[in-house]
């Protein structure tokens, strides 16, 4: 029987049928590994298990009578049914094998930092996640999606989890869907009317109140993110930033947290958002200010990051920010602005420090922005 033993993690990989005629020999052939091992997580890997019955359920009950850390991988559909008909699901960890998809011949339709948005065909996009292998962290974006759906946020609803060579990645089905780019650069009118529906979907998520207590603070976000840059901010600027960060008023409705516009599809003239792993709750503060980083920030010490990043110039990139915040406010607004750049250079150092240590030429930007702004500013009410 094949296994390995890696970080304290004992893998079985099983095959064939576990039936009444195989169930014994498979058991005795799985405590004689077990036993001869010293591990904390027993892990059974089941993609080459083509069928499960009730004895070879019996099997897996013994086993975690004795080994309480035990999950299972890489169910086929088929033999997972059998565990959630049966609800094992309930009582250990067991995962579905990942349908895998090729994007060798796909069109990529946007492309940022964290992952690579895909259309395999004229009704099907798949996101793939540059920098996670954790299902479990995918699963909870999807959860994520799916609460902000039912209260209201208008979401594509993804279908499934996928192998996309060594990375995860999620379907979406979309129905004759543009990218937001597409769209909106067309003319100046259908920029404006992508405008106006932009500034309302901000609205909407913004004024959507959610109470799931796993949802977290993005109040408490930026807290732990200037306590971390504290060593990189004169102590002055660092009492001032926090102070100011503390005052913030505490909000329960939605904050996206990264909805520059290639995170937006169109679908019938109705904008949906495909990626919601930032998703968090505060004030609407923290939503603008997190916007100003992509279409402004990264070009301020880079020129030319729009193009690479966003596929559009600087100047239009910083024209899409501020049509949006005088959308929003329904005025233009200096104080307003310089508030939200405040805020976004504390993220933009700690963006900085984390992804890009060694890029000095930012870090010394984002700090002689952020100073002056802490000097002129006792407060950060933007009047919402």
């Amino acid at each position: 029987m094949k296994y390995d033993l890696n970080e304290q993690t004992l893998t079985i990989y099983l095959d064939g049928e576990i039936n009444s005629y195989t169930a014994e020999a498979k058991e005795q052939e799985i405590f004689q590994v077990t036993r001869s091992q010293t591990f904390e997580n027993l892990v059974l890997d089941l993609e080459q298990v083509s069928y499960i019955s009730s004895a070879g359920l019996r099997v897996i009950l013994k086993l975690k009578k004795e080994y309480e850390n035990l999950s299972l991988i890489n169910a086929s559909f088929e033999v997972y049914d059998v565990f959630s008909m049966t609800g094992f699901v309930d009582i250990m960890p067991i995962s579905k094998i990942l349908r895998k998809v090729d994007v060798s011949h796909a069109t990529v339709i946007g492309s940022g930092f964290f992952s690579t948005v895909y259309q395999l065909d004229k009704d099907t996009i798949v996101k793939v996640f540059n920098r996670t292998s954790d299902p479990d962290q995918i699963q909870r974006e999807l959860r994520l999606s799916k609460e902000a759906f039912v209260l209201g946020i208008p979401t594509a609803i993804s279908f499934d989890i996928v192998q996309v060579g060594d990375k995860l990645g999620v379907c979406f089905e979309l129905l004759d869907a543009t990218s937001a780019k597409t769209t909106f650069l067309k003319d100046e009118q259908h920029f404006h009317e992508f405008m106006v529906k932009y500034a309302a979907l901000l609205k909407k998520i913004n004024t959507t109140e959610c109470n799931d207590p796993e949802i977290p603070s993005i109040k408490n976000f930026y807290l732990e993110k200037i306590d971390k840059i504290h060593p990189y901010l004169e102590e002055a600027y660092y009492q001032k930033a926090k102070r100011l960060l503390e005052s913030i008023p505490e909000r329960n409705t939605f904050v996206h947290g990264d909805c520059h516009f290639k995170n937006i599809m169109i679908q019938g003239g109705e904008l949906l958002l495909i990626d919601m792993d930032t998703l968090s709750v505060g004030h609407p503060l923290f939503e603008l200010a997190a916007l100003y980083a992509p279409y402004c920030a990264f070009s301020e010490d880079d020129k030319g990051n729009s193009e690479k990043f966003l596929g559009i110039s600087d100047e239009q990139a910083r024209h899409i920010y501020q049509s949006l915040l005088s959308l929003y406010f329904g005025k233009d607004d200096e104080d307003i602005y310089n508030k939200l750049r405040l805020v976004c250079y504390i993220h933009m150092v700690w963006w900085n420090r984390t992804n890009e240590p060694d890029n000095q030429i930012r870090l010394e930007g984002c700090r002689q922005r952020l100073y002056p702004l802490l000097d002129r500013y006792d407060d950060l009410d933007i009047g919402i």
